[in-house]
């Protein structure tokens, strides 16, 4: 490595060289070779590939939702609604109730306008929990008006305490893209719907009716989400919590559980981030990932990560290292925490080939080339599995979400804000010579071996930290902190460019 290297990495990153000692508290297991710390007390100065994208100034954000002595949604004067942004910050104006579980018999009705659907905008109404967070919101049972830019469709939907979500749409079909079923429009009319939930239905999986105008559609549980149950404490209009738009919609002559609301006079309930005004900083598809002087991930001040989204164009943060290859042992550990996430989001983690992830032709896979970690992702059902993942120099690769032998499922890691201890092992020599890799997320241990025509084809990297998934999707807000990883073959250091 050349001087300036060296000067370079003095300068802005905190690196401490590890060869028979491991990070205090993170793994059992110690890497094999050398390894490189950082606590990111300071800016690494790492690199950074259209990282920062966020407009300036920010948009913003202005919930104004609630009570109003209107009548927009028929009956008389006095109704809850206004105007709801989907964003990650929740947001709701629901009823206190005493809790209720999928054990109990739930219904609702009454009728509802919307009169502003921008694209990407969204609100929810019905059962959830005020701890409620996230896309797909867990502990929750209500329907979703998701606008459409003029127009909106309607879904009913559930979420269980453990994540897992189920439900339907309103519309003919599997998806509302090729329905015949015409949209809603958002233009003020006004529509009657109930939604009812008998936990004995569908031989005692559960099931909701929903019913909007004339049209009735109905879905069963799970048996194994009626298992994991629900919690539920508030009942009302809660945000979509992914970023979006405004929608303007009111809701009235609410009959809740076989009780009348007819908001004939204020309520009063309660009200959370309902009034405010914010600049927005996750708007779809603009990262903003890089250092960050936050401790979401536990540790001192300071660690790296931030909102990264799933989008066709590159994206990285991550710092060079020494040319790698699948011949080389690798280890990389430290904390993980993972804020909110939207559906159809994620993120990798690992060593990768720079000039390969920032190619910028049509793209004929979402799979990256020449990459080795982990893989942050999966279907909004679930949310989002920690799962080993490797691509070689073609693009062809594994990153399953079960055991392939035994059907074990990968572990999930929940937008909870709750950091995570996490390692990865990869050993060349394992799986009769065809390469492994081990990844630990807490205590939860899988292994992932390399396929033998994948291994001959090899990968080749020289950068380890975090890069987008080439695909359309939403976001992760995700932060790592105490890093460990791999950076070369022999002890030497990568060249760590200067910040401007």
């Amino acid at each position: 490595m050349s001087a300036r290297s060296l000067r370079t990495i003095g300068l802005f990153t905190v690196m401490t060289l590890i060869c028979a000692m491991g990070m205090h508290g993170v793994a059992a297991e110690q890497p094999a070779g050398p390894t490189v710390r950082h606590a990111f007390t300071t800016d690494p100065g790492w690199e950074g590939y259209r990282n920062r994208l966020l407009p300036d100034p920010l948009p913003v954000v202005r919930q104004d939702f609630g009570y109003r002595p209107t009548q927009l949604a028929g009956g008389q004067p006095g109704e809850i609604g206004g105007t709801v942004y989907r964003t990650v910050t929740p947001a709701w104006y629901a009823k206190v109730i005493e809790e209720k579980t999928l054990d109990d018999r739930l219904s609702a009705s009454g009728r509802f306008a919307v009169r502003r659907a921008d694209a990407g905008s969204g609100v929810m109404f019905g059962w959830f929990h005020h701890d409620s967070r996230g896309w797909r919101t867990p502990n929750s049972l209500g329907f979703r008006i998701d606008g459409n830019g003029g127009s909106y469709w309607l879904f009913f939907e559930y979420g269980t305490q453990s994540r897992q979500t189920g439900g339907g749409g309103a519309f003919q079909g599997e998806h509302y893209q090729t329905t015949t079923t015409k949209p809603f429009l958002a233009d003020g009319t006004i529509h009657t719907w109930s939604l009812d939930y008998d936990p004995r239905g569908a031989s005692g999986n559960g099931q909701i009716t929903f019913r909007v105008d004339e049209r009735t559609y109905r879905v069963a549980l799970a048996p194994e989400h009626r298992q994991a149950g629900a919690s539920l404490d508030r009942f009302g209009i809660w945000n979509v919590q992914i970023g979006g738009q405004a929608m303007e919609v009111y809701f009235d002559d609410l009959v809740l559980d076989g009780q009348s609301e007819p908001f004939d006079h204020d309520p009063q309930w309660e009200g959370h981030g309902n009034h405010v005004e914010f600049a927005e900083r996750v708007i779809r598809p603009l990262h903003d990932f890089g250092f960050s002087r936050t401790r979401h991930a536990g540790g001192t001040l300071g660690e790296i990560g931030g909102t990264i989204f799933r989008d066709t164009e590159p994206a990285y943060y991550a710092a060079p290292v020494a040319r790698l290859s699948l011949e080389h042992p690798l280890y990389a550990s430290g904390r993980v925490v993972l804020l909110s996430a939207g559906a159809d989001s994620g993120v990798y983690l690992g060593w990768f080939d720079a000039a390969s992830h920032r190619e910028t032709h049509r793209q004929t896979s979402s799979k990256p080339k020449n990459f080795l970690g982990v893989m942050i992702e999966g279907p909004s059902r679930v949310g989002h599995y920690f799962r080993a993942a490797y691509y070689d120099s073609a693009r062809q690769g594994l990153a399953p979400t079960a055991d392939q032998n035994t059907g074990t499922p990968r572990p999930v890691i929940d937008p909870d804000a709750k950091p995570h201890r996490w390692s990865l092992r990869y050993d060349p020599q394992a799986a009769g010579g065809h390469g492994r890799i081990t990844v630990r997320l807490d205590q939860s241990v899988h292994t992932l071996d390399l396929r033998p025509e994948h291994r001959a084809r090899g990968a080749t990297f020289d950068h380890f930290g975090l890069l987008n998934i080439r695909a359309g999707g939403h976001h992760v807000q995700l932060f790592l902190d105490d890093l460990v990883y791999t950076a070369s073959s022999d002890g030497s250091q990568a060249e760590t460019p200067a910040r401007p």
